[in-house]
């Protein structure tokens, strides 16, 4: 079983924002690899301070002539600089961007 990751459990409020759950009057942990994810291939680097280096910024592949291509890569890249192992990523028909990943015990 891969390792879990416990973090603050965040609740979606629309598409692009979220915010803290909060349950009987306190925080709730849950599993956040799929936070992690997300945090990694919506932030630009340099978004965190404390490791300016990382993140993919998805949103400047829009532009990009190989865009899709290059966001996977660099996806890939990013999520196993975190220390994730990534068993697939690719680019369906409808365009979403896929990622299977996990934290390896």
């Amino acid at each position: 079983m891969a390792k879990q990751q416990i973090d603050f459990a965040l609740t979606a409020i629309d598409q692009q924002h979220d915010d803290i759950t909060i349950a009987a009057g306190d925080f709730v942990l849950a599993e956040s690899t799929l936070q992690h994810g997300k945090q990694l291939i919506y932030n630009d680097k340099g978004a965190f301070k404390e490791n300016p280096t990382i993140g993919v910024g998805v949103y400047g592949y829009l532009d990009d002539e190989d865009g899709l291509q290059n966001l996977i890569r660099d996806t890939v890249k990013e999520f196993n600089r975190d220390g994730m192992h990534v068993d697939s990523a690719e680019i369906d028909a409808s365009g979403m961007l896929n990622v299977i990943a996990h934290y390896p015990d």
